[in-house]
Order: C-alpha cells, then structure tokens, then sequence
C-alpha cells in the first residue's frame, strides 16, 4: 500500500486524573483509567472514525502503553467493528494494533506532590516556557520532542512496506499530539507555546496531497494568542430594538388588535363585543389626550 491517505490523531478519552488532578498523588499516571464519560467518548470516536473510512481501506494503530489510551483505543475498536446498526466493513481481525512507548505521555516525575506544589511548579513552567521547562524528576516537552522524533523516523520508514495500512491512527496524549505536529510539520518553539490543548477524543487529521505526497492538516489549530485577540476586541452593541408606538391603546396598533381578536371569535355575539370594546377604549384613550370626560352614549326608545 506504501504511504497512508490519512495519519488520524486522537488524544485519550476522559480519564479520572481530568476530573481529579490530586489522583496522581497516590496512583501512577500510567494506571489512571478511563471515566464512564471516557468510555462514552472512546465509542462516539469509533464511530466518527467508522463514517470517515471508506469500505477498502485497512487499519494500522500505535497507541500509548498507559491505560487510558490503550482503553480509548479499546472503545474506538468496539464501536469500529460492531454490527450495530449495520455490519462493519472492518473486521476486528484486520485490525492491527501496536503499543508504542514513544507516544506515551510526559513524564511528570513519578507520584506527584500535593496541590499547592503543583501550582508552584505550574505557575514556574509557564514563566519558563513549556518546552524547556524540565518537570522534577521527569520531563521536558524538549525531551518528549526527542523521543517522538525517533518514532517518526521509524514511522516514515514503515510506509515503505507494501502492507501498510490505509490509514494510519495515532491514539496518544495531548501535549504529545502537539509535540507530534511540531516534529511533522516544522513548527518553532514559539507556535508550540501558542498552542492550545486539544480535546478529548478530537480528531487531528493529516490527508495526503495527491499532487505532492505531502500531508495536509485538516485542522486548524487554537491558540493562545487567538483566544486572547478575539475576548479583547470590542463587541458591536446591539442594535436596539424599535419600540412600536400605540395606537388607541393598542401597542401593534387599531387594525392589528382587530385582526388578532376575529382570530379568536367564536359567535356573532364576541364580534360586537370585540368591536363595542375597542370603540369604548379608543374613546377613552380620546378623552384623556384632551382632557375632558368621555362622552355619554345617548339611548333613544322608540314607542
């Protein structure tokens, strides 16, 4: 097959270390597992992936070792190749799936200390830079750039081989996505740092150019900066809305409160009503303008 038509990124699901950050004090960050709302998010991915693909195009899959990416990988393959609602084109068998530990995460140093130090060190890396700012005892975004640069070497390598796949799906973290981009597509230190997270379960989708063989990104990518420009710009006022002038009482005037009140007639004898009531309010509406009584209606009797 040589070359991929499509190299997919895929950050993890949910996992319980996104809802509670002071979990990596006592678990490993390798062994936090996937929330019930991660496992949701897994399977909707399968099934984004699943409407993407066409029926002939096969599948290869290098994931991060840790937990939650290899549970990620696990609901996208069982939304991927289920029958429901209708059978897969892609039988789980033709699937094949790598761990890859050069795509695992950051390492943020072992156990990690309580909250108030981790604020410190964040508060600390972001006045240092991102990329170089080397956690205690782990790592420095430099130093995953190192080790995901060696797999990109080997990537490119296996695309030589005449059975690789399709398409190609990269099932990592998200400072690895971006440290992944940067590698691929040459990005300085400075457009690294202006990068904003990606979401969970969000695809980064690189499509092959038929006309050069080079990869396209699909996506376009946030920035600090962006986010920054646009909550500072001024926002136009709105425009106010016109406040309609009444008309004998009425605030959409005479003939639009007739109409409204035929609608809702139901017998002769609610039409004069409608009517004996709108003529009293008009005349009363008169009589205030001009400051005077309203008028008598005189009744005659014929004998």
């Amino acid at each position: 097959m040589g070359k991929p038509r499509l190299i997919i990124l895929i950050r993890h699901a949910q996992s319980e270390g996104n809802k509670n950050r002071e979990i990596h004090q006592t678990v490993p960050d390798h062994r936090v597992k996937l929330t019930s709302e991660g496992w949701k998010q897994a399977e909707a991915a399968g099934l984004k992936l699943r409407s993407l693909l066409r029926p002939d195009d096969t599948l290869h899959f290098f994931t991060s070792p840790y937990r939650r990416t290899r549970e990620t990988t696990e609901g996208i393959l069982n939304a991927l190749t289920s029958s429901n609602p209708a059978p897969s084109p892609f039988p789980r068998h033709t699937i094949k799936v790598y761990e890859e530990p050069r795509l695992r995460e950051q390492d943020f140093g072992n156990f990690q200390p309580g909250s108030q130090e981790m604020a410190r060190m964040w508060a600390e890396r972001a006045e240092y830079g991102h990329f170089f700012y080397r956690i205690p005892n782990g790592e420095s975004a430099a130093d995953a750039y190192d080790r995901v640069s060696g797999f990109n070497d080997t990537l490119w390598r296996s695309f030589g081989e005449d059975d690789f796949a399709s398409v190609c799906v990269l099932v990592t973290h998200g400072l690895m996505t971006r440290v992944f981009l940067m590698k691929w597509y040459h990005f300085s230190v400075e457009y690294f740092e202006d990068l904003r997270n990606v979401d969970h379960c969000e695809f980064v989708v690189m499509k092959r150019s038929q006309e050069n063989q080079k990869y396209i990104l699909q996506n376009e990518l946030r920035t600090w900066s962006q986010m920054k420009k646009e909550r500072s710009e001024p926002k136009e006022p709105e425009s106010p809305i016109p406040v309609r002038k009444k008309w004998a009482g009425f605030q959409d005037g005479y003939e639009t409160e007739i109409r409204r009140r035929q609608a809702r007639r139901q017998n002769t004898a609610d039409m004069f009503a409608d009517d004996l009531n709108i003529v009293q309010q008009d005349e009363q509406v008169d009589a205030r303008d001009q400051n005077r009584k309203p008028r008598r209606t005189m009744t005659t009797s014929y004998v």
